[in-house]
This record gives C-alpha cells, structure tokens and sequence, in this order.
C-alpha cells in the first residue's frame, strides 16, 4: 500500500463469499461490513447506495492520510423481484408480461439511485483539495432472466460462457467509468478486463512504477480482454478457446503463473513485483 489506508467496504455479511479472509490476501488493511459499520438506511430491502455513499465520504473525510478505498454497493443486486420499491418514480413500457416489466422496474429505479450515487461522489472530489480518482464498474451483466428472454435479448436466463466475439462483449460488458478530480474522465479506454483496472486507475493518479503495474501496461498493450475462454487484443483480433491451444502466448502464460503463484503459490515473484508483501505475513485461507 505504500503510505496509502487501503480499505474495503460493503454493507452486506462479512462470511458471504469468504469476503473477510479474501480481503485480507489482497492486502488490504481494514474491512468494513455491516457488523462493523454504523447503521445505514436501506432502500428497499437493502443498504442504499446513497447511504453507503455518504459513509464513503465521511469515512474519507476523517482521514489525513492517503487512501485507496474498494467499495462493492449492494442497493441494486439481483435478483430484481417485482415490487422492490414502494414509491418509484420510473416507468417501464416494454413488450413483455406484467412480471418482467415490473422486474425491470426495480432494476431501472436501482441503477437511477447508483448513478445519482455516482454524481454525489464525483461532486464531492471535485472540491477536494487532494487529487482523487474513481472508478466506476459493473461486475457483471444484470441478471435479469426472464427479462432477457422476452425481450429476446437472450435465449436463456443467463448469458452463455462461449459464443462468437461480438456476442460474448454485448453480453458480458458492462459501464465503466475512470474519473479524475484533475483531469476529468478518461476517455480512450475501450473494453477493459478488470484484471487491467488496477494499471488504469493507477495511470490516471499519475502512479508508474516497474513492478506488477508495469507487468499489467505491457499485457494491456498486447490485449485489452484475458477472458478464460476469449482474448481480445486493442486492435479487436480475437482468439477463442485460447487456452486449449498447443501454443498459448508466453506473455499470457506468465501473467496465469504469476496470478497463481502470489494467490495460491508460495509467492516466489514478490521481491520482483509485490516487493512491498516480502516482509508482510499475509497468511493463506481455505
């Protein structure tokens, strides 16, 4: 972390998704979940995002020190059941049955409330004296279901893990937004895989260094998305199935044993590319 309070942040269960242990291997040095966070008021039947948003700030706030904050909202998770919200203030029209459109309807209200999150946040660094960075991203498409059935949008509820190239972008990306109080937007991203954000997010702040960001500026010269069934280099030449090839890349061979060795190895590469964890025992978790 390098000087920076490095600090998680989700207003759900600590357990779920082994996040407490998980968090810890990333290196972060705090946690904050709703066991150890204060109250914050839900809309619908979850944490708001505007709530969530407002400790963002008042925890940023209260800090002298740099900070690196990775908050994961909960207001707009699926599934999106009818009828989330008693008072919305959206309107879906769509050719499709009672229930998908009022589906919808909670997803829509959901992701009205997180972009006004979002306005709230950027408003507030824009009068911060520091320069701030955000980043703003989807982790995955919706899961809207039958939604995406009537609508066509979809043969099945989920999104297939193979399909042609063009298909497998309209239905795994999702928006994603990098902004600096300094700079404003960044805008020549293109399609990012979210292995890569670090490198952009550290780039925007004005952050090089030769260590495991320049590892991941020199992949995303070679490749804009690593997926495990599709590579997509920045020119938009694609190479399905790539890892059941003879020959794979050694560039992305070693960005695979690179990612295994410090997540699940013995953490051989941490002097070249993680110097700062060779003296920081990070004990591993099952």
């Amino acid at each position: 972390s390098q000087g920076y309070e490095t600090r998680a942040i989700h207003p759900g269960t600590s357990w779920f998704w082994n996040r407490t242990p998980v968090y810890a291997e990333f290196g972060f040095d705090d946690f904050k979940s709703e066991e150890n966070m204060p109250y914050l008021e839900k809309r619908g039947p979850l944490t708001s995002d505007a709530a969530m948003t407002e400790e963002i700030i008042r925890e940023a706030d209260a800090t002298d020190d740099p900070f690196f904050y990775f908050a994961v909202s909960l207001q707009n998770h699926g599934p999106y059941e009818p009828n989330r919200y008693y008072n919305p203030t959206h309107k879906v029209q769509a050719p499709t049955s009672q229930w998908a459109k009022d589906s919808l309807l909670s997803f829509t209200e959901g992701a009205s409330d997180a972009d006004k999150s979002l306005e709230r946040l950027v408003e507030w660094a824009k009068n911060r004296q520091r320069p701030t960075v955000i980043a703003f991203f989807g982790d995955h498409l919706p899961p809207l279901g039958p939604v995406y059935v009537e609508t066509g949008f979809l043969r099945d509820n989920v999104a297939p893990r193979k399909e042609p190239p063009d298909q497998m972008l309209l239905h795994h990306r999702t928006p994603l937004i990098v902004w600096s109080n300094r700079s404003g937007p960044v805008t020549d991203m293109g399609t990012v895989s979210p292995a890569f954000l670090p490198y952009h997010v550290l780039t925007t702040a004005g952050i090089s260094h030769p260590y495991y960001t320049g590892f991941l500026g020199q992949m995303r010269e070679r490749y804009s998305v690593v997926d495990r069934n599709l590579l997509l280099t920045p020119a938009g030449k694609d190479t399905p199935d790539w890892a059941r090839k003879k020959q794979i890349d050694p560039a992305i061979r070693d960005f695979r044993l690179l990612q295994y060795d410090m997540m699940f190895g013995k953490r051989r590469a941490a002097p070249d590319f993680f110097p700062e964890t060779v003296n920081k025992r990070v004990p591993h978790t099952s």
